[in-house]
């Protein structure tokens, strides 16, 4: 299984946190914020939205985090329904754990 490809975070200093803690915080609305202290990382300062995300992640309802709509089958156009199914792996393919693109 291949790397979880790190995500580059806007590091701050506490001591600079500290001194523009309002202007950190708008920041943090966009993109969460690592907090260091002595070069290490310390805390993290994330819209609540995000870190509720990140728990129903943890939870394991990934639908529902990721807001994602179920619709059935029925419901879709028929030309997507067809490539869905022609998409579709082999049993083969599954047996082997592997399929192609």
């Amino acid at each position: 299984m291949p790397a979880a490809a790190q995500i580059e975070r806007k590091s701050v200093p506490l001591t600079k946190f500290h001194n523009a803690t309002g202007e950190y915080l708008d920041m943090a609305l966009r993109s969460p914020i690592v907090l260091t202290s002595h070069g290490r990382k310390r805390q993290i300062v994330a819209d609540s939205a995000y870190f509720e995300r990140l728990e129903e992640l943890a939870r394991g309802n990934i639908i529902e985090a990721m807001d994602i709509q179920v619709v059935s089958s029925a419901d879709m156009p028929h030309d997507l329904r067809q490539r869905i199914l022609a998409n579709q792996p082999t049993e083969e393919e599954i047996a082997n754990d592997k399929w192609n693109d």
